[in-house]
């Protein structure tokens, strides 16, 4: 599953565009798991951008050890005024582990929603429908809730929810800080862990924000 970026999804496209590179390393019922995802949203205009979001787990319990996602999509915002946003975005989906009966590549469509409270605390939510070739659909539903007391810091609580089609559903909470440069660039550390009463799983999250190219 791969987790929504922080604070990116729902707002507009940020001047220069934004980069999120994250790596997870966990355990799951005991058993040792890598993850590695990447978000890149290019602006093509005031309100409407170009977004990648590939991600890639090392674990066992696939035949190939290994398993990956990726979409490729445009997002356009829709309302925007000084405290919220709404977008919606959409585009190709690929999936490296599809059932059976289905191929691995199809298409997203993703509604992203976010405002700002107070005078540093912002939520964001984005939910997203699948499908693959072959009619294997799935849902996502990502939620953001953060506070950013001065320039340099932000604190965040998230929860994933994944539907896929063909795997139980799992609910996962993640709690992280970002330390933030003056150039906008950050290192983001956390934890993450399953709270749907499934398998075991504990991570630890570090990632790195800043620009296409940087």
């Amino acid at each position: 599953m791969a987790p929504a970026p922080a604070f990116a999804g729902a707002w507009a496209a940020p001047e220069g565009g934004q980069q999120i590179l994250t790596s997870v390393a966990g355990q799951r019922d005991g058993v040792s798991f890598f993850e590695s995802s990447g978000y890149w949203e290019v602006p093509l205009a005031e309100q409407t951008s170009v977004v990648a979001t590939p991600w890639i787990e090392q674990n066992y319990d696939t035949i190939e050890g290994w398993r990956g996602e990726a979409t490729l999509g445009l997002k356009q915002a829709l309302l925007r005024s000084d405290a919220t946003v709404l977008a919606v975005q959409a585009g190709a989906f690929w999936r490296s582990d599809p059932a059976s009966d289905c191929a691995e590549g199809g298409g997203e469509v993703r509604l992203l929603g976010g405002a700002s409270f107070g005078r540093s605390g912002f939520a964001n939510v984005e939910a997203a429908a699948r499908t693959l070739s072959g009619g294997c659909t799935g849902q996502r539903l990502d939620l953001t809730v953060g506070y950013r007391p001065d320039e340099g810091w932000l604190a965040m609580g998230q929860i994933f929810v994944d539907a896929p089609h063909d795997r139980e559903e799992t609910v996962k909470a993640q709690l992280t800080v970002v330390r933030l440069g003056a150039e906008g660039g950050g290192v983001q550390v956390g934890v993450r862990t399953r709270i749907d009463g499934g398998a075991e799983e504990a991570a630890f999250v570090i990632g790195w924000w800043g620009r296409p190219g940087d």
